[in-house]
């Protein structure tokens, strides 16, 4: 059951996703943050403090796309806002665990699971779909996953598992009695339904659309978002094959909103 405002917000970083041609009968808003340095992979405390302030003055609480996935961290400042025990259900070809946030290091799209670990109260789980399989990188990471607060289903496991029903109540188990937030990475997909300036996974579309459409229907899911577009400039609108690439992120993008009754 999806609970959250049914209205999408789009962030512009760096112009991915205005050169996409969305078509929403839903409310949308767009949140400029073209402006701001220090955000690209890592984000600043400046830069942090003023997306924060941003965000918290759109009108609609339901999916954001935020953008090419070097700005991944924006989940983490969306998650903050949630005023209630929850579940994070994330589909990434990388955990996002990488590095410890008691040390010296920034936010970052590869640390902000680890910073919402740390982090935020209301956070109980942490549910990882379609990641490659790797050890964690950090001490962090390693004593969240034995606390049992990270479950990682990664990509082997899909590939083996004898049928998506075994799969979802694996998930199942893994989210515990909350709600969930979803955030999804295109990178999770192979190169031929999405792609990033990121290794790719190997989940085909049709499984994410499966998984998106069972987590609306048997969760109170209390927010999304997605991210992963092929960085881009104006020049590139020269290029076939990059407004080949483009298509195809925008049509992901565009049936995964309808996943989410979004569209």
């Amino acid at each position: 059951m999806y609970i959250g405002d049914q209205g999408v917000t789009f962030l512009n970083f760096d112009g991915t996703l205005q050169m996409q041609d969305f078509h929403l009968s839903v409310p949308h808003e767009w949140i400029d943050c073209s402006d701001l340095s220090g955000t690209r992979g890592l984000c600043d405390p400046f830069s942090a403090r003023e997306i924060r302030r941003r965000l918290g003055r759109r009108r609609h609480r339901g999916v954001t796309l935020i953008g090419s996935g070097n700005y991944h961290y924006v989940s983490y400042f969306l998650l903050s806002e949630i005023q209630q025990p929850f579940s994070l259900v994330l589909f990434d070809h990388h955990t996002d665990l990488a590095l410890d946030p008691n040390g010296e290091a920034l936010l970052s799209c590869g640390s902000w699971v680890s910073f919402a670990l740390s982090n935020l109260s209301m956070l109980r789980r942490v549910v990882i779909v379609g990641a490659r399989p790797s050890p964690p990188a950090a001490s962090f990471a390693e004593q969240a996953l034995k606390a049992s607060r990270v479950h990682v289903v990664d990509e082997q496991t899909i590939q083996r598992a004898e049928s998506q029903r075994r799969l979802v109540q694996t998930v199942q188990r893994a989210i515990g009695p909350w709600p969930v937030y979803v955030s999804v990475d295109k990178d999770v997909l192979r190169t031929t339904d999405a792609v990033t300036d990121w290794d790719a996974g190997s989940l085909h579309l049709g499984q994410l659309l499966y998984w998106l459409v069972w987590l609306r229907r048997h969760h109170r899911v209390v927010g999304a978002d997605i991210c992963g577009e092929w960085p881009t400039s104006p020049l590139d609108s020269l290029s076939s094959r990059v407004l080949t690439e483009i298509h195809k992120n925008q049509m992901a993008n565009q049936v995964i909103l309808q996943a989410f009754d979004c569209s």
